[in-house]
């Protein structure tokens, strides 16, 4: 039942991948490293990793408290990345972990090293 409820979920947001919408947000940066980055943001919040799938861009993840997020990263081309953030149950409370999310994933790109010296 969890799996089809993600794969539908997966398919809702593929179709509605290019829309801005107050859970997405824009990154400079390419798919892969903002994939990586959100993974490294979920951990420093400690939140519970659930499940997670590169190829196709999205982490499964879990509160303290329960409630379950979906993280979508789409790359939109020309080193730009959309990452969307949505709830997984109704009742569950978007705006204030997308927020903390969100925050996380800019302060890790904001420490991204520009260029490695030797």
């Amino acid at each position: 039942m969890k799996k089809l409820f993600l794969i539908s979920a997966l398919f809702c947001l593929i179709l509605t991948a290019g829309a801005k919408t107050a859970d997405s947000k824009t990154f400079s940066k390419q798919a892969d490293d903002v994939y990586l980055i959100s993974l490294n943001a979920i951990q420093n919040l400690n939140f519970k990793t659930v499940e997670m799938q590169s190829k196709s861009g999205y982490i499964l993840f879990q509160t303290p408290n329960g409630d379950e997020f979906l993280v979508m990263i789409s790359d939109n081309g020309d080193n730009t990345t959309n990452v969307k953030i949505s709830k997984t149950k109704q009742e569950s409370s978007l705006s204030e972990i997308r927020e903390l999310v969100f925050r996380e994933i800019q302060n890790i790109i904001g420490n991204t090293p520009v260029r490695a010296d030797k």
